[in-house]
């Protein structure tokens, strides 16, 4: 009888982010509302827990988490197009912290009043774990789109100065 040996399972970055998600209401014993304990980080209660993702870190606490990605950015271009669409989802959702935790690309910010609100939660899953794919789909478009700029502009130029 033969036996096989079993690896040990590890969970996938998918299985991170959704344990990442998985939080409750908290009320602060110090400030006496639900703050989010990854922010202040002050107290033992918090119960922090840290995993490593392929890409990334992720901080979670009882009732809030930070998932930071290292991404692939290929020149300053992509550095510009990241901090523009980190700002505006910061602005539109408050899922991305404007500034990303030291030594990472992107910092989502994870609440339980933020997934009290999510509808799909393996949607928002699917997004943070594929965000590095999705990002640079939308740098080729957004190189695309700028090449097809540079190009009807230089013509619009060139007949205006009566070159060609």
């Amino acid at each position: 009888m033969s036996m096989s040996i079993k690896k040990p399972e590890f969970p996938d970055d998918k299985d991170r982010i959704r344990e990442a998600m998985q939080l409750e209401r908290y009320i602060c014993p110090h400030r006496e509302i639900n703050y989010p304990c990854v922010i202040c980080k002050e107290c033992r209660e918090m119960d922090l827990k840290q995993y490593s993702l392929k890409n990334g870190f992720i901080e979670k606490t009882k009732n809030s988490s930070l998932i930071s990605l290292i991404l692939e950015l290929r020149d300053p271009f992509d550095d510009m197009l990241l901090r523009r669409l980190s700002f505006a989802l910061a602005e539109a959702t408050g899922i991305i912290q404007k500034e990303p935790e030291p030594g990472f690309s992107i910092t989502f910010y994870i609440s339980e009043a933020l997934m009290e609100k999510v509808q799909e939660k393996e949607k928002l899953i699917e997004f943070i774990a594929d965000f590095q794919h999705t990002f640079l789909s939308e740098t080729i478009a957004a190189r695309s789109a700028l090449n097809k700029w540079e190009r009807s502009t230089t013509q619009r130029l060139l007949w205006d100065m009566s070159i060609v």
